[in-house]
């Protein structure tokens, strides 16, 4: 298979995708659906079982990077189809450096994280009265605080690691 061909798909998308993200707030499914079945099909017409597993690893990977985030509300779905289209175009380690080169999963994580303890913590230092419980809750509530009020275009960002993980 030509990787040239490959990194032309992941350039153009990433592209579109940067320039919709800032220009509609969205990411379209016509931009990410097509890449993510070009890398499918692709890698299985021509490797086989292995070029399958390649990608469709890739996929579930950049797939499940984002997905807690984005049922929690704290990015769109556009981003989750992106960063699973890159992962079904160059695979998981690509996928997963992308997402880590930006420091954006790690963010993301520890504020999903707080979304689901924050109640817990609260309940758990009425009910027991904890230094660390306590230390441990404002912790969460610090992350809220430093958190952007306005839109932010992940997409941008997940695009921007790509291409510095492509180039490096």
């Amino acid at each position: 298979m030509n990787l040239l061909i490959i990194n032309y798909i992941l350039i153009i998308m990433v592209i579109m995708a940067i320039y919709f993200d800032l220009t509609k707030k969205k990411i379209p499914n016509l931009i990410t659906f097509p890449v993510i079945l070009w890398g499918l099909l692709s890698y299985t017409i021509f490797q086989g079982f292995e070029g399958f597993k390649f990608s469709i690893v890739g996929f579930l990977v950049g797939l499940s990077i984002f997905i807690i985030p984005f049922i929690l509300g704290g990015m769109g779905g556009g981003d989750v189809k992106m960063m699973a289209a890159i992962g079904a175009l160059k695979g998981w380690i690509f996928v997963l450096t992308t997402a880590i080169y930006k420091r954006k999963l790690g963010i993301t994580l520890k504020r999903s994280l707080g979304i689901i303890l924050k109640p817990i913590l609260f309940y758990l230092n009425l009910t027991f009265e904890n230094r660390t419980l306590k230390r441990i809750q404002e912790y969460f509530n610090n992350i809220d605080k430093n958190k952007e009020k306005h839109y932010i275009p992940y997409g941008v960002a997940i695009g921007l690691g790509a291409v510095l993980v492509f180039f490096i």
